[in-house]
This record gives C-alpha cells, sequence and structure tokens, in this order.
C-alpha cells in the first residue's frame, strides 16, 4: 500500500470540520414517506425530550392539522408568534424569522420543510428561512415527506400519478447532520386515514382510493429507505477519507449530461443527479449550441434556464458549448473533463426523420466508445404532450423560395442566350449560382428546392425533347445527375461556412467586447501616478484627492453600465460601498430609472452577503431588479450591479460575461473605492 493512500482526504477533512462547526447551526430531518406517518408528532416528542434535558426549544412553525394528540403536545412547548402577511385581499401567517432571531432559542422547530412561502416573505421557500436559521447558529428541527425531493420527483409521479409541485433540492438533504425515519406499516396508516386523523372522511375515502394504494405506498417507502442509505454511505466515505481508513479508493467518476431547449431537459437533468448520487459522481449539465443557431429566445429559453438553474441547485456545473456537431463537441469535452458517464435524452421522432437526419444521441451511440452511455427515455406528460412546435421553428418564409424562383428565371434567360455560343449541356452548370446564394442566404431547404427547380427548369427548356421533362441523350442524364450531386454538395458546404462565420462572428463580438471594457478602464488614471502628481500640493492634496475619486468611481460606473448593457439590454444601475460602509448609487442607464427602499434593501442584502438576489433568484426575488456583486480579488465586496431582469432567464454565457464584466470593475474600482 503507498503512503499515499494512508493520507486524509482535505476534502473529506473539510466536510467533518464544517460538521464539528459551532458557529453554525445544526439540522435535523423528519423523514416520512406519505403524509401521516407522524413526522410532525415524532418532532414534538423529541423537543419535549430536550425540554427535559434544559434545552432551550420553541415552536418557530407547526402544523396540527386541530389534531387533539399533536396540539397537546405543543401547547406545553413557547410558541413564537406568526406574523401576518396580506395577499389578495387576505391575512396569511408566516413564520416571523425576526422573531426567532430576536428571542436566539437553542433550538426552534419548523414544520412542513418543503412549504411554499407567501408572495411578499423574505424567501420564496421555506428551507431558505431554515438556511438562514442555521446561518445564525440555530439548531433547526424539521419535517418532510420523501415525494418533495427534487431528484425523487420523477419517479413519484410516475409511481403515484400526481406531480408534486413543491420541492427542494437534494443538496439541502446532502447538508442534514440528523435524519430520523418515521415509519409505520401500510397497515397502520390506512387505518388512521380511515380514523380520520389525517383527513376529512372525505378526503381520506379519495386518498385511499388513489395516492394512498397499497402498491404506491410500498413503493414510496423504498424511495425514503434509498435516500436515507445514500445519505449514510456517502457520509461513512467522508468519515473513512478523513480518517485515512484504507479502502478500494477507484478514480472519481464524472458525468455530463446533454441537455437541449427541451420541455424534457429537467426530467434528464433529475435522472442525471440520481446516477449521480449512486455513483458519487461529480458531473456536469451541458448546453450546446449549434454553429450557426441563435441562442434560444420566447418559450425555449425558459425550458433551458429552468434545467439549468435546477442542475446547479441539485450540485451539477453548467456548461454551454458551440460547435457544428452537438456529439462531437459532448464527446471532446467528455474527453477534456475526464468524464466517465454521459447521459442524454432519447430523441422523441419516427424513424424515417432518423433516417434523413440522424440525432445526436444515434451519432453519441456510434461515437461513445469507451463511455457508458444512458439514454433516458422522457416520460410524456399531458402538458407535454400538448406542447406544439415553437413560433419560431413553425416560420416558413416564402419570400425565400419566390426569390429563388427569380433567380432561376434569371439564368434560364440568360441561357438562352448563351446557348448559341455554349455547349447547351454546360449550361446546367450555371444554375449552381442560384443553389449557391439560395444556401448563403436562406439555409438548406431553400437550396434543395433551388436545386430541383433549377433541374426540371433545364430539362424542360435544354435538353431534347425540348418542353417536355424527358431525357433521351445518356449524356445529358450523367450531367443533369452529376449537377444535382453537385448543388446538393455545394448547398451542404455553404450552409456549414455560413454557420461556422456566424459561430465565429459571436465569439469574436464577446472577446472585441472585453478587449474594448479593458482599454476603456486602461484609459483612467492610476492611483499612484495621481497621488504623486499631487504631492506637490500641500494642503490642497486631500480634497483635490477626494474630487478625483469621485470623477473616477462615476467613469467606473458609467463603462460598467456600458457594457452590461451591451450584453443584455435592460434598464441597469450602479452602487459602490461608501467610506462609512454604506451603499451610495453612482450611475443608472436612464435618469427616469426608479429605484425605491425595497430595491435598495435587497442591494444592500447583495452587497452584506455577496451572493446574487432580487428577481429570477430564490432570495427575495419580488422586486423587479436582480442585484450581483462586484467582489475584489481578496473577496471583499465593493458594490453591487442592478439589473432589471430575472437572474434565471440569463443563458450561460451571458451570466459568464456578467461575471467577466464584474470582476473588471473590481480590478479597476477596488483602490479608489477603498480610499
Amino acid at each position: 500500500m503507498e503512503e499515499r493512500d494512508l493520507m486524509p482526504d482535505p476534502d473529506a477533512l473539510l466536510k467533518e470540520v464544517e460538521k464539528d462547526d459551532i458557529k453554525k447551526g445544526r439540522l435535523k430531518i423528519f423523514l416520512g414517506y406519505a403524509p401521516g406517518v407522524g413526522k410532525t408528532y415524532a418532532m414534538l416528542n423529541d423537543a419535549h425530550v430536550l425540554k427535559k434535558r434544559g434545552i432551550d426549544v420553541v415552536a418557530g412553525i407547526v402544523e396540527t392539522h386541530k389534531r387533539a394528540d399533536t396540539e397537546a403536545l405543543l401547547a406545553d412547548l413557547e410558541i413564537i408568534p406568526r406574523k401576518s402577511i396580506e395577499y389578495n385581499g387576505l391575512l396569511v401567517s408566516e413564520m416571523d424569522l425576526n422573531a426567532i432571531f430576536s428571542r436566539r432559542p437553542a433550538v426552534v422547530l419548523v414544520d412542513e420543510l418543503a412549504h411554499t412561502n407567501i408572495e411578499g416573505s423574505r424567501h420564496p421557500k421555506r428551507y431558505q428561512d431554515i438556511e438562514e436559521l442555521l446561518e445564525q447558529g440555530i439548531d433547526v428541527h424539521t419535517t418532510v415527506n420523501i415525494q418533495h425531493f427534487e431528484s425523487m420527483n420523477d419517479a413519484v409521479a410516475k409511481i403515484t400519478g400526481v406531480r408534486i409541485q413543491e420541492t427542494l433540492p437534494d443538496t439541502f438533504f446532502d447538508r442534514t447532520d440528523e435524519v430520523q425515519v418515521v415509519d409505520i406499516p401500510w397497515e397502520e396508516l390506512i387505518q388512521r386515514l380511515k380514523e380520520g386523523k389525517v383527513y376529512f372522511p372525505q378526503q381520506a375515502k379519495r386518498a385511499i382510493d388513489n395516492f394512498f394504494q397499497r402498491g404506491n405506498l410500498f413503493a414510496l417507502r423504498e424511495l425514503m429507505l434509498t435516500l436515507v442509505a445514500r445519505k449514510m454511505d456517502s457520509e461513512l466515505i467522508n468519515y473513512m477519507r478523513a480518517k485515512a481508513i484504507p479502502g478500494p479508493w477507484p478514480a472519481r467518476e464524472k458525468l455530463v449530461v446533454c441537455i437541449a431547449a427541451s420541455p424534457y431537459a429537467k426530467q434528464l437533468i433529475r435522472k442525471a443527479y440520481a446516477i449521480a448520487k449512486d455513483t458519487h459522481a461529480e458531473w456536469y449539465a451541458v448546453y450546446v449550441l449549434p454553429t450557426g443557431f441563435t441562442e434560444p429566445s420566447g418559450r425555449d429559453k425558459l425550458y433551458l434556464t429552468d434545467a439549468l438553474n435546477l442542475a446547479e441547485e441539485l450540485g451539477a456545473k453548467t456548461i454551454s458549448l458551440a460547435g457544428n456537431d452537438v456529439a462531437d463537441e459532448i464527446i471532446r469535452f467528455a474527453k477534456a473533463n475526464n468524464v466517465t458517464r454521459i447521459v442524454i435524452g432519447k430523441p422523441l421522432r419516427s424513424a424515417v426523420a432518423e433516417f434523413f437526419k440522424r440525432s445526436p444521441a444515434s451519432r453519441l451511440l456510434r461515437a461513445a466508445g469507451d463511455f457508458e452511455l444512458h439514454l433516458i427515455t422522457p416520460t410524456m406528460g399531458k402538458k407535454e404532450e400538448d406542447i406544439k412546435p415553437s413560433p419560431q421553428q413553425a416560420v416558413f418564409q416564402w419570400s425565400h423560395y419566390f426569390i429563388a424562383l427569380g433567380m432561376i428565371a434569371a439564368i434560364t434567360l440568360m441561357n438562352f442566350v448563351l446557348q448559341r455560343i455554349v455547349d447547351p449541356s454546360s449550361l446546367v452548370y450555371i444554375y449552381l449560382i442560384a443553389t449557391s446564394v439560395s444556401a448563403l442566404l436562406f439555409g438548406m431547404w431553400p437550396s434543395i428546392f433551388t436545386s430541383i427547380t433549377s433541374l426540371l427548369t433545364f430539362d424542360f427548356f435544354f435538353t431534347l425533347p425540348k418542353y417536355s421533362l424527358t431525357m433521351k441523350d445518356p449524356k445529358e442524364i450523367i450531367n443533369v445527375l452529376v449537377f444535382l450531386f453537385t448543388a446538393m454538395m455545394i448547398g451542404q458546404l455553404v450552409k456549414i461556412v455560413k454557420k461556422q462565420n456566424i459561430s465565429l462572428q459571436l465569439r469574436l463580438e464577446r472577446v472585441a467586447l472585453i478587449e474594448e471594457m479593458s482599454k476603456e478602464f486602461l484609459t483612467l488614471p492610476p492611483l499612484e501616478q495621481l497621488v504623486e502628481g499631487l504631492a506637490a500640493f500641500s494642503q490642497e492634496t486631500i480634497n483635490t484627492l477626494a474630487f478625483l475619486r469621485t470623477t473616477i468611481i462615476n467613469d467606473i460606473s458609467n463603462l460598467t453600465l456600458k457594457y452590461v448593457q451591451k450584453v443584455i439590454n435592460v434598464p441597469c444601475f450602479v452602487l459602490f460601498k461608501e467610506k462609512k460602509g454604506g451603499l451610495q448609487l453612482w450611475a443608472k442607464s436612464s435618469p427616469n430609472l426608479e429605484i425605491n427602499q425595497n430595491d435598495l434593501a435587497v442591494a444592500k442584502w447583495t452587497f452584506a452577503h455577496g451572493e446574487i438576489a432580487g428577481a429570477g433568484t430564490e432570495t427575495l426575488p419580488s422586486i423587479p431588479y436582480c442585484f450581483l456583486p462586484i467582489k475584489s480579488q481578496d473577496e471583499e465586496i465593493l458594490g453591487v450591479v442592478g439589473i432589471q431582469y430575472e437572474f434565471k432567464n440569463l443563458l450561460p454565457e451571458q451570466r459568464r460575461i456578467l461575471g467577466t464584466i464584474s470582476n473588471l470593475t473590481s480590478l479597476v474600482a477596488a483602490r479608489w473605492v477603498k480610499i
């Protein structure tokens, strides 16, 4: 055995240290396989045990559902009053985080982990409230059923026929310090339903006939035990690695899932996550934009961004690529990153369509080589069955075909003149001009139409017998067939070259954007040079330096806005920190842009925590702006960029460019902001 095999794994050690970190609260989950198994009752019983030991326990929010035994247990505990939020004319009660922070108990009980908070709450999901409680060093005990975890969503829908809407990422479960499985026999659960201890009698009868069928309960219970077993296995491996306990540690598996702008993309993400969890694999979610295609928009963009956001929530690294062939790009990425498994969706298309144009999945099957390929068949629900092609895909440009006919007519007239001085059999090749132009300007199908129409036109007017679609001379038949093949090949080659040029142009534009921004920042005078220049001004030096600071930061802010708007043309503004630690608005894209106190409050949250917040995020999403932190190289937050756009709708490439702009801004602004 080599000496390195006995060395502790630094990543595993870090995980063990994080578990022992007394600054953060500990999380305990009471996990069940169905409603009514007694999760809340078990949590309250456990709370009474802690209370007898002298531990300070309070109920943050507990739903008794008017069950007498549950209400009796809750009555002996201190209950934090809920806060009321007005929604559509009604007062809705939610957990009061600020009241819990003021009380600062050792342990707080938070029922129904997967709950969605009412609009206007600090976070959209209750599990995010719990994350904040844990960050403040407060232990949390909570309850949840197996069907609410994101990776189980498709499996539960297939088993029960019910798609659970309130879900939470499995990464939240991974951070749990303790899991208590609340497990009762299915017969006992059915009896509780019949006795009205879970639902009202009428609801209970419907539940028993649908969700609570015996087979469903068996399957849900197995899913619950599988999830817990995964966590136990993961913790055991971390412990063995942290303690350098020898074992057969193979090289780490890596997985890549290839997604498209499709309604089935989220299903693929969930399947890939489950495979990654089972194989303990690091995983990537990769989107390949075929060369020459524009980035998706409308509904397709929503499908893609939702899937990529889900992948990030589940712990994947999201990557966007561009290339002529999706399969080739995936294979190239997999080889470069030592990937062992590839997950891709099985195409929902006919055999005829597959014959004429092989799907990326088919090409991957042939080229996968040593990779283990997982071909996933999407589960088609009612919503997916009703999906029609997006408007962009359904557009048919008649004008392209009319222009092609015009070119053919013009070449035909020219050939009538040329046939007196040129061998008629050679005239067919002049029609290649129309085919090439159609491929260059309009794409594949217009070029194929032009090729076939040109062939028929030449046959009708210039081959014997004229003014008929028959040919008697074998040489003319050969010429026509050669023309058709050549026209098709030229059309395809022109299409490929066009796509490559478009792709190259897009990449060059992005590189040029960053280069242009860097050059503009370089025109700003460095702080050291100005200080040297001011050394001779004695009393006025400080005032002059303050004036220059204001001028330079103002220039930096306006340049940042300029390039942010080149990436995404929406209203935006820039705030930098003040000397006293607050935030100051330095520039906005329009004088009429309104920024209220609620917007500034979220900007301050981003400034304080260094994380993206606002529209399209999981933190304070009810405002119209999304806020991105401006971080220095030493992770100090210098300011915030606000954009009037939902972050979840930004494509990966846009996020990367905005991140690069933020980094460039921080490099230039760091010294000026701090003086």
